[in-house]
This record gives structure tokens, C-alpha cells and sequence, in this order.
């Protein structure tokens, strides 16, 4: 079941963009996020880094998010996952995504953990 995904582009300092995305990330609803990851990306060519806040997302299908991740490639940007929580990364460690899609190894994030 679906329960929708609202996503929130703002750019607190130049050359970042932060994605406040709250709901479920999903093949249903990763449309609204990759169109606005699209679209702002092409408007704002001086973004170099994408930084979602995870804080609010609630299930997340890894898959949908590689989807994100070759969109921010493709423009020269690099993503970042910020404010994970307990779920999504178990299901990142678990695919084996997690340090393709954060850039971090196990270690390094272990250790900022801890």
C-alpha cells in the first residue's frame, strides 16, 4: 500500500541541495523525486552535492534509490543520505547498497555511530 511521498528541494548553501523527502520511496512514488531531482538539477547547474534527509522516509526500496543516485551522477553531482533511520539502513546494509549509495564503507560508519 502506498502512502505517498512529498519531497522538498532547498539549497542552503551554494553548491549543495538538501531533498527533504517524507513517505514511502517506492517504484509508485520515486516519479515525484526523480522529476524534482531532474528538473533542479538542470536549473541549478552549480549543485555539485544532493544531500536527501532520510529523517522521514518511511519504507524505501534500495532499487528506487540507485534510480536517484544515476540522476544526481549524471549531472556531476554526488548524493549523500543524510538522517537515516533504523530501517532504511538495515535494508542499504542488507542489499549491499548502502556504501555505493553513501559513499561510506561499513567501517567509517561504525565508527560515526558508536
Amino acid at each position: 500500500m502506498t502512502t505517498g511521498l512529498t519531497c522538498t528541494w532547498t539549497t542552503p548553501e551554494e553548491g549543495t541541495a538538501r531533498v527533504t523527502i517524507a513517505g514511502d520511496l517506492e517504484f509508485a512514488t520515486t516519479g515525484t523525486l526523480l522529476r524534482l531531482v531532474t528538473d533542479r538539477l538542470a536549473a541549478c547547474p552549480g549543485v555539485r552535492e544532493v544531500r536527501l534527509d532520510c529523517g522521514e522516509l518511511g519504507f524505501c526500496d534500495s532499487s528506487e534509490l540507485l534510480k536517484v543516485l544515476r540522476v544526481v551522477a549524471d549531472a556531476g553531482a554526488r548524493l549523500r543520505l543524510d538522517h537515516r533511520r533504523a530501517a532504511p539502513e538495515r535494508l542499504l546494509t542488507r542489499t549491499g547498497t548502502a556504501a555505493y549509495l553513501t559513499g561510506e564503507g561499513v567501517d567509517s560508519r561504525a565508527r560515526r555511530d558508536s
